[in-house]
């Protein structure tokens, strides 16, 4: 993963950014709701610097959103695009 995130991004991402990323988006989506917020201060412990910043792919959210309208579904917050 971490190696695609460098190809796809080249020089415009630090080594530090690709570990982190790979690191949170491989793991991130494991986590129960609860243990997300302790799983993302030891990402920050880790590296404190960085912000890690979500792409988050619109065509993707639009196409959930309208199914979750589409079929009576909620969500609750914003974070399920993000998993």
């Amino acid at each position: 993963m971490a190696g695609s995130l460098k190809r796809a991004a080249g020089d415009s991402i630090s080594e530090d950014q690709v570990l982190m990323r790979a690191m949170r988006d491989m793991n991130k989506p494991k986590f129960v709701y609860e243990d997300v917020p302790l799983f993302m201060g030891l990402i920050k412990d880790l590296f404190p610097k960085l912000e890690g910043k979500r792409e988050v792919n619109k065509t993707l959210e639009a196409a959930v959103i309208t199914y979750f309208k589409d079929n009576d579904y909620m969500h609750p917050n914003e974070e399920i695009f993000l998993k």
